[in-house]
């Protein structure tokens, strides 16, 4: 009985919650570079609006702020602040940092207001800090999940007051969250909207009810209208890239068996670990409906409690899942429903779930599959990527200040698309490849209407290679440098033909890194 006490308070304490965060944040800090497929390109963009706030002339004529309230601000802002006065490796650990130990504790928090008695199980987060999607680098829609949990946990614990501090604290919470994703700012009101309906309707008479659900409604309202605002001035003044890209139901269904979701770099042997924790969920949901009355004896409890709330976010989310197409507005919604499916689903579990024996078992299996897919990702992909970041940044010591650069991506990973952006993150450099310049919805954007026309040698464009260029201008300026990296033995193909011309008449070779992964040209 002693032991059983003894790891039931291990397992309940603030000790082994800290203990896990540490470990977590440790190694996130082993790479000096924590490598995603957008995460290169936020960083640089961090170093573009350091430059235009700078007043860089240069950077002014190829790039501007975007003036609109676009909902995807909260991570360049942080990495922008950060590369200031820091390397941007640095500047990026402490955005790593920030959003590990906030999607941690503000889970905690919520639970705790939620449902206290189960802040042991809390620690059941740590695998989804590290979904698929942040993988990629959606650095704002994984922040988003600290902003759902840090503002539904502070509304509950002021929504009987009325002081207007509190309000303007909400305020603010909401209108952050507005700018770090649209997406869960609408789950966010949902979920609050229908608390003040539970509450108003078990708490308070029924002739006060209503009046207290209009009021709370309209604060809640009143609190969110400049977000409502931003986003419709933002959603009128976007287009989107129309595509009708969808997956079946059956593959639907396989991703939440498998949670997708968690899955990054090799689906076959990751689900054997990821699936996992689903079926855990399962089993501790199945479990929370029966509880012990006496041996032998089990009753259905009542079901629908504060924490059942988020079953109604979770089957709006599910539905969702199944109807909007993946491709529809900036893309992958599937992946990012799946994502949302299983925070509710967690964060139901999590309040639902009664205390038994069976949930100590679950923490260890939890823990142990998490550490152990963290781990993999680490040895299996995570430090072969961070060298190709590394040696990519590397090449920028041989190139000058406000040097425009061409980049060609020779990679035969999916995960490397915008890898050349290392290159720019902590020199002011104008790199070519940048995609979040080009679509709208992020902080930065090319300046068309200013840039000058841009050449490689004498030629205005070559086959299998793009760049952004100034086509209507007058000025004309010759690209300074050009960047291979990748799998360099492809640039014999027949397909670089005329850049291999292009390269050998008007540029020499100033740098080839030692791994063969990087060649970097400059002008004769």
């Amino acid at each position: 009985m002693k032991k059983n006490n003894k790891l039931d308070r291990y397992l309940q304490s603030k000790f082994l919650f800290s203990f896990v965060l540490l470990i977590n944040i440790l190694l996130i800090s082993v790479t000096k570079f924590y490598p995603s497929m957008d995460g290169a390109a936020h960083l640089y963009n961090s170093n573009v609006i350091a430059e235009l706030i700078k007043g860089s002339d240069l950077f002014s004529k190829f790039y501007s702020l975007n003036t609109l309230p676009i909902p995807n601000w909260t991570s360049h802002f942080i990495l922008a602040l950060f590369n200031f006065f820091l390397p941007a490796w640095v500047a990026e650990k402490i955005l790593l940092i920030i959003y590990v130990s906030g999607m941690a504790l503000s889970f905690r928090f919520l639970i705790k207001i939620i449902k206290p008695e189960n802040i042991s199980l809390s620690i059941f987060i740590f695998p989804f800090i590290y979904s698929f999607l942040f993988h990629l680098g959606f650095y704002n829609f994984s922040l988003s999940f600290i902003l759902y949990f840090a503002t539904l946990a502070f509304w509950l614990r002021i929504y009987q007051k009325s002081d207007i501090k509190n309000y303007l604290v909400l305020f603010l919470l909401i209108t952050i969250a507005y700018f770090t994703n649209v997406l869960i700012v609408g789950f966010l009101g949902l979920t609050i909207g229908f608390y003040i309906i539970y509450f108003a309707f078990t708490k308070y008479p029924k002739d006060f009810a209503v009046k207290f659900a209009l009021k709370k409604m309209l604060l809640l309202l009143l609190v969110s209208l400049p977000s409502i605002i931003f986003f419709i001035i933002f959603y009128k003044n976007i287009t989107f890239f129309p595509s009708t890209e969808n997956y079946s139901v059956e593959e639907l269904i396989k991703w939440l068996n498998d949670a997708r979701s968690l899955i990054v770099y090799n689906y076959p042997g990751e689900q054997i670990i990821t699936e996992q924790f689903f079926h855990l969920i399962i089993l501790l949901i199945a479990f929370s409906f029966f509880e012990k009355k006496k041996p032998g004896n089990r009753k259905l409890i009542n079901w629908f409690g504060k924490g059942d709330i988020m079953l109604i976010p979770l089957s709006v989310a599910l539905v969702l899942y199944f109807i909007i197409p993946n491709g529809s507005s900036a893309g992958m919604m599937s992946d990012r429903y799946c994502m949302i499916i299983f925070i509710f689903l967690l964060l139901w579990t999590v309040v639902r779930a009664v205390p038994s024996n069976l949930n100590k078992i679950i923490i260890v299996l939890f823990l142990g599959l998490h550490l152990g897919l963290l781990i993999k990702h680490l040895n299996g992909n995570l430090r072969e990527l961070n060298n190709h970041a590394i040696t990519i940044n590397e090449a920028n010591d041989y190139l000058i200040d406000n040097s425009i650069v061409l980049t060609v991506n020779l990679s035969d990973s999916w995960i490397e698309p915008h890898f050349s952006n290392y290159l720019g993150v902590d020199k002011p450099l104008i790199i070519l490849e940048n995609y979040e310049a080009g679509v709208g919805w992020f902080p930065v954007k090319w300046n068309y209407d200013k840039m000058p026309e841009l050449i490689l040698g004498n030629k205005k464009s070559i086959d299998g290679v793009q760049w952004v260029t100034g086509k209507h201008s007058t000025e004309i300026q010759q690209i300074d440098n050009v960047l291979l990296y990748g799998n360099l033995n492809k640039i014999i193909e027949k397909e670089w033909l005329e850049l291999n011309e292009v390269l050998s008449d008007h540029y020499k070779l100033i740098y080839k890194s030692e791994d063969d992964y990087v060649m970097l040209y400059g002008k004769k």
